[in-house]
């Protein structure tokens, strides 16, 4: 048995690849503590979520969601592992619910770190955030010797990978990680790349594979991993955890949120049910995403963090034409190209909040 067990818990593509893997990466150097990783129900799973996870350094042990509801519900504990006597729970995304439950079982105290929400104080012994901003936005709902500001995951999670090196009329699109995006994005870009050939024969057009799906193949266009993105003069895509991870490259980019057809987009909870209804549904995912819309100011996380359009945002009912014209727009003005560029880098802020956790928890157990 292991001296102590730090248990991370997570649930999404997006959370695995740019919270979980810093943090297990730096706990991999911890030869006192085990790390397991507990995956929690999601309705915005790939289904790749375990074999991702197996790739990452430091993680010894997995607890799938199965697993989970039936150790959180049932109180059948994972039979294949045997939990050390101290540890500590970290709550990386989802339901700060399923880490609270986790600890509570255990024994052990729970940590998160958080982006956007906070609940479940009492039961926390410290959450951590990313920025001033989150700091100052949860200062007043929890005692401040529980709040500590360390720094940016998603920074820590790209440190390793190259810095933005563009070729001429090089242009990455980026469809998602799960099945339900490829599907939609897949022949949109398809369209959009059309159109930017039409006007720059020159183009040169990469697709990105996620580990977590498979994309369609797009004939004209080099399927190449996220790693590569670097020699992209420009990265075509959806919100999400990626637009933190290319901002922290310094790659420019254009998101796209179409809502043309918003009953394919999964929803939380109350919403998704009503809107697999065969009557109502439809009309009701259609004025959900519309008021989501209409509410959210900035849907990429640079342009969160920042309160202001760093990268430029088309959103709502689009077409191919509008994303085309404004990849061609920006290509030709060099100059806001590398301004851009030099704002994402900044916009996120430095790496080392992986190390800052791992220290704060370690010194705790």
């Amino acid at each position: 048995m292991s001296k102590a067990d730090i248990v991370l818990v997570a649930n999404s593509p997006g959370e695995l690849s740019a919270l979980v893997k810093p943090i297990a990466e730096e706990l991999a150097g911890e030869h006192s503590a085990r790390v397991i990783l507990v995956l929690t129900p999601c309705q915005y799973i790939s289904g790749k979520e375990i074999d991702f996870a197996r790739t990452l350094k430091g993680i010894t042990e997995i607890v799938t969601a199965g697993e989970y509801k039936k150790w959180a519900f049932l109180g059948r504990r994972p039979k294949q592992i045997k939990f050390a006597k101290k540890g500590g729970v970290l709550f990386l995304g989802g339901d700060l619910t399923h880490a609270m439950i986790v600890a509570k079982k255990l024994g052990y105290p729970a940590y998160a770190y958080l982006n956007e929400r906070i609940a479940w104080t009492r039961a926390y012994k410290k959450f951590f955030v990313s920025d001033d901003f989150s700091y100052n936005k949860f200062s007043h709902k929890v005692k401040k010797d529980k709040l500590a500001l360390v720094g940016n995951l998603m920074v820590d999670s790209i440190a390793d990978l190259k810095k933005w090196e563009p070729e001429e009329n090089v242009i990455t699109f980026m469809p998602g990680s799960r099945k339900w995006e490829i599907d939609y994005m897949t022949p949109f870009y398809k369209e959009v790349m059309a159109l930017i050939k039409r006007e720059l024969p020159a183009a040169k057009f990469q697709l990105v594979s996620s580990p977590f799906s498979k994309p369609g193949a797009i004939q004209g266009a080099k399927t190449i991993n996220f790693t590569d993105i670097h020699n992209s003069e420009i990265v075509v895509t959806i919100p999400g955890t990626n637009t933190a991870k290319i901002a922290a490259r310094g790659i420019p980019m254009v998101v796209v949120f179409p809502l043309n057809h918003p009953e394919v987009i999964p929803m939380d909870g109350l919403a998704d049910l009503i809107g697999r209804l065969p009557a109502i549904g439809k009309r009701f995912k259609h004025w959900i995403a519309n008021t989501v819309n209409k509410q959210t100011k900035f849907f990429a996380l640079p342009n969160q963090k920042t309160g202001r359009e760093i990268a430029p945002e088309i959103r709502g009912i689009i077409d191919p034409l509008g994303v085309a014209l404004k990849v061609l727009l920006l290509l030709h003005d060099k100059k806001k190209m590398k301004e851009m560029s030099a704002q994402l880098s900044k916009s996120l802020g430095k790496p080392g909040a992986a190390k800052k956790i791992v220290k704060e928890i370690i010194s705790a157990i």
